[in-house]
């Protein structure tokens, strides 16, 4: 009986040990594909600034040259209350060589409180906003002065054709 159970175990044994052997050139196989890669022509900018409290804060992206884009891929705008907070209501934004972009918030009264607007139009080089002329600046401009409030705008841009 027990001669019978180890030449079953040896024979499983076997068995599946042929079967690692058959499926291992199958399981190696090395394909001969490239890798994707996603290649930046052009430069990916930060860029930022931050107002005093109770100013109006422009973010301008210099004027790239004469036949060349602003693309902009990233854009946030942060209003910070100090510690004696203000309301906002219909603050409004404006730009100028981006098609007439503008954003309207309202804020409440918020010691040390933060308002946040994100836009994120894409990746360098695949799908960010172009500015409407060539060779021209590109400016955000925040909401008025209102008191108790600093502004900060960030994005990402590049220039190209």
């Amino acid at each position: 009986m027990l001669h019978r159970r180890l030449s079953f175990a040896v024979v499983i044994v076997t068995v599946m040990g042929l079967l690692v052997w058959a499926a291992t050139p199958f399981a190696q196989q090395i394909m001969n594909t490239n890798p994707v890669t996603l290649q930046t022509v052009y430069s990916l900018v930060a860029i930022s600034n931050t107002g005093a409290v109770n100013t109006q804060t422009t973010l301008t992206i210099p004027a790239p040259p004469p036949s060349f884009y602003n693309y902009v891929c990233t854009l946030h705008l942060n209003a910070s209350q100090d510690g004696t907070g203000t309301v906002i209501t219909n603050g409004t934004t404006s730009s100028t060589n981006f098609g007439g972009y503008a954003q309207k918030f309202s804020n409440v009264l918020t010691v040390n409180g933060d308002y946040d607007l994100y836009e994120n139009w894409g990746i360098a080089n695949v799908g960010c906003v172009k500015s409407t002329s060539p060779g021209t600046a590109t400016t955000f401009v925040s909401p008025g002065v209102t008191l108790h409030t600093a502004f900060t705008w960030d994005a990402t841009y590049y220039q190209a054709p």
